[in-house]
C-alpha cells in the first residue's frame, strides 16, 4: 500500500483512502472534491462521497461548502492562507474558468451527492426500483433485532407451538 498525496496523486481509477481516527481524512476528501471540481471540471452532482455516520455526513457537507468558499476567495485573490491554495493556484491553467468551476459548485451544492452508506442506498434502491425489482417506498432500516424477533415469534407459534390462536 502506498501513502496517498493529495497534492500530486491522479484523479481517475480507484483509489481507497484507509486511516485512524484525527489523521485527515475529511481535509484529504474536502481536497479530493476540490481538485475534481477545478482540475476535472466536474458538478457537484458528478461526484459521489460517502461516509458511515449521519454526523460524518453532514461534518462533510460542511467542510466541503467552506473549502469551496475558501477557494473562490482564493482564486478571486491570487493567494490563500491554507497550505493547499498555492498548490491549487499554480495547478490551475485558467484562473477564471476555475473560478467560474467553484462558484457553479457554490450555486450548486444542494444537489451535492454526500451520503451515508444507507443513505446511498436506499437513494439508490429509490432511484431504479424498476431494475432492481425493489419497492417504491422500500426503506433500509438499520435495527434488524425486532423484525427478527417478529420472524422468530410467529415461528415458535406456527411450528413449536400450535395453540389456538385465541390462546397465543
Amino acid at each position: 500500500m502506498e501513502p496517498f498525496d493529495l497534492h500530486t496523486d491522479p484523479l481517475h481509477g480507484v483509489t481507497l483512502i484507509e486511516a485512524g481516527a484525527g489523521t485527515g481524512k475529511t481535509y484529504t476528501l474536502t481536497g479530493i472534491f476540490l481538485r475534481l471540481i477545478i482540475e476535472r471540471g466536474l458538478s457537484v452532482d458528478q461526484i459521489l462521497v460517502v461516509t458511515y455516520t449521519k454526523a460524518a455526513t453532514e461534518e462533510l457537507k460542511t467542510r466541503i461548502r467552506l473549502v469551496l468558499k475558501q477557494a473562490k476567495s482564493t482564486f478571486a485573490k491570487g493567494q490563500g492562507d491554507d497550505e493547499f491554495d498555492p498548490l491549487m493556484l499554480a495547478k490551475a491553467k485558467d484562473r477564471g474558468l476555475a473560478l467560474q468551476r467553484i462558484q457553479d459548485a457554490l450555486t450548486g451544492f444542494d444537489r451535492a451527492a454526500i451520503f451515508t452508506i444507507h443513505g446511498f442506498c436506499q437513494r439508490l434502491l429509490q432511484h431504479f426500483a424498476f431494475e432492481t425489482g425493489s419497492l417504491f417506498n422500500a426503506e433500509l432500516v438499520q435495527e434488524v433485532r425486532p423484525f427478527i424477533q417478529e420472524v422468530a415469534d410467529d415461528f415458535w407459534r406456527r411450528y413449536i407451538n400450535p395453540a389456538p390462536y385465541e390462546l397465543g
